[in-house]
């Protein structure tokens, strides 16, 4: 009789243990659940380009924003640079800017050289849904199409120092602006010829037609 009525006492506990395990399990379902879900998400390009008479006469710095929005430099020791990742990480902020430090002395001498640089950041937004859309992206003012310029060797400090950077923030639902970032300054290019030239970065063919 005695353990009948124990078992029968522990029995209110033994439900509230029951309704516990249940509420945990239940939450754990809905956070897996959330984990799994599809999320908005971009797919980010930082690129920088130079001529080859850039690294004849300065060292190269690429400052970027990664993936956690924190400033990460890299030295440039070829004609081209470039950084991708996806994340789902929104709103973001997207920046890079191609550090020019003259050499004291070229690797080869000239009287002029024919310099340019590019700096490009953009990106591409998917919806939870997975539908790609592109949506914005910046230049510096340079045109990716034009020929390098004939700088003369005395003029070359002057030119690196007017590099400049390029810099974007992303929203949740994907609309860019452009945005000032703490490495430099920032002037927008737009149109076709630019929309062609990103998307062959990101390789994609044909999407601007």
């Amino acid at each position: 009789m005695k353990s009948k009525k124990f078992f029968l006492g522990l029995l209110p506990a033994i439900f509230l243990y029951c309704m516990s395990a249940a509420l945990l399990l239940a939450c754990s379902d809905d956070k897996d659940e959330d984990e799994n879900k599809p999320q908005n998400s971009i797919e980010t390009l930082c690129h920088v380009m130079v001529s080859e008479d850039v690294l004849n006469v300065a060292d190269v710095t690429v400052h970027y924003l990664n993936e956690k929005g924190e400033e990460t430099t890299e030295p440039m020791t070829k004609t081209e640079w470039r950084k991708q990742w996806v994340t789902t990480t929104l709103p973001a902020r997207l920046g890079v800017w191609a550090h020019l430090t003259p050499k004291a002395s070229p690797k080869t001498t000239k009287d002029s050289y024919k310099l340019k640089a590019i700096a490009t950041t953009g990106y591409l937004f998917r919806s939870a849904d997975g539908v790609g859309v592109w949506s914005d992206g910046w230049i510096n003012v340079e045109d990716p199409y034009a020929e390098a310029e004939n700088v003369a060797a005395a003029d070359v400090p002057g030119w690196c120092s007017k590099n400049t950077a390029v810099g974007c923030e992303v929203d949740a639902k994907g609309k860019g602006k452009l945005a000032e970032v703490t490495f430099g300054g920032n002037v927008p290019f737009f149109g076709s010829a630019f929309c062609e030239w990103i998307m062959e970065l990101f390789g994609y063919h044909d999407y601007c037609d």
